[in-house]
């Protein structure tokens, strides 16, 4: 069988190891920075930024380096490409990486700034480690019921090569195709489940966000809010909104259209190829966002690439005077 560029899963792997080349080094940076360069005015939020940013990272180089998910639909399963693959890492594990956590980091930033400007003194500082608690534990056990669940693959796979025969040729030796669920029924309650926790995410984070906003309008109304402390946090929440707004947008759009075009039956290998190759540039798009929007770390940027530039530039012009100059007679 002739495989298109996307479908092809060497050349879909080796997309991701070259994403994975460039997103490494940036992740690392970004970590540096949050850890080593955040100003003592923003100490209050280095930790949960530095988690959001652990996760975000954890999911791209899950998806671009060490797993690299081959889906090949209409089945619910595929293979993995990735570094475990052949360290003999058990698919089941494989199969349990989702987006929850960092879901659940993102909710912590807003929570965060709610509970330090507003709860501090209140019942919630002891509420909110129950939140934290059952958010963190629902988020890594998530996927728990979903790899229980995971049926005998000889069984499965018989199954699936008669329904599906056009799935028969993706199966090789070296990467036989790994069934997560062949079930309808099972299918339903695995999608049902994704829908309650993406519900559940949004309804919390939208919570924290309406709280937080009404009372910094009512600290506004009521005056018990210095004009620089309510200008410092409109421009930490503008800089927190692009490094989450931009990186939902890549992770959940591709999401959206696979999920309706597997609703129609016109999903296809290409296209859930596409799908994984754009969320796995999600977080280093959030580190670059929050370099860039967050002024401590632009300035902290600019200070040190501008410098190198221009010292490159200097360099440069010196050596191109150098080599042009005209000796006097």
């Amino acid at each position: 069988m002739d495989f298109s560029f996307l479908s092809d899963p060497y050349y879909y792997s080796l997309c991701l190891y070259i994403i994975a080349l460039f997103s490494v080094p940036i992740h690392f940076f970004g970590a540096y920075v949050i850890l080593f360069q955040t100003p003592h005015t923003m100490r209050l939020v280095k930790w949960v930024m530095f988690n959001l940013h652990f996760w975000n990272s954890w999911l791209d180089l899950t998806l671009s380096l060490f797993s690299q998910p081959f889906v090949i639909p209409p089945v619910f399963g595929g293979f993995f490409l990735g570094i475990l693959n052949p360290l003999g890492v058990d698919m089941r594990l494989q199969t349990g990486f989702d987006v929850s956590v960092v879901g659940v980091s993102t909710i912590a930033i807003f929570e965060n700034r709610f509970f330090l400007l507003f709860a501090e003194n209140s019942w919630w500082r002891h509420g909110r480690v129950v939140l934290y608690t059952m958010n963190y534990a629902l988020a890594l056990l998530y996927f728990v019921p979903t790899v229980i669940l995971i049926p005998n693959q000889d069984l499965a796979r018989q199954v699936i090569f008669k329904m599906y025969p056009q799935v028969k040729p993706f199966d090789t030796p070296e990467h036989p195709v790994y069934v997560v669920a062949y079930d309808h029924e099972i299918r339903k309650y695995i999608g049902y489940r994704q829908l309650i926790s993406l519900g559940a995410v949004i309804a919390e984070g939208s919570t924290f966000l309406f709280l937080l906003h009404f009372n910094i309008w009512n600290s506004i109304r009521k005056m018990t809010m210095s004009q620089n402390t309510l200008r410092m946090q409109r421009a930490f929440l503008k800089a927190v909104y692009m490094q989450i707004a931009i990186p939902a947008i890549i992770m959940i759009v591709p999401q959206i259209v696979m999920v309706l075009l597997g609703y129609l039956y016109r999903n296809s290998p290409e296209m859930n190829s596409l799908a994984y190759l754009l969320m796995s540039v999600h977080g280093v798009s959030a580190t670059l966002i929050m370099l860039y929007f967050h002024a401590p770390y632009k300035e902290y940027c600019s200070k040190l690439f501008c410098r190198k530039f221009q010292v490159v530039k200097v360099e440069a012009n010196r050596a191109s005077t150098t080599g042009t100059d005209v000796l006097p007679l």
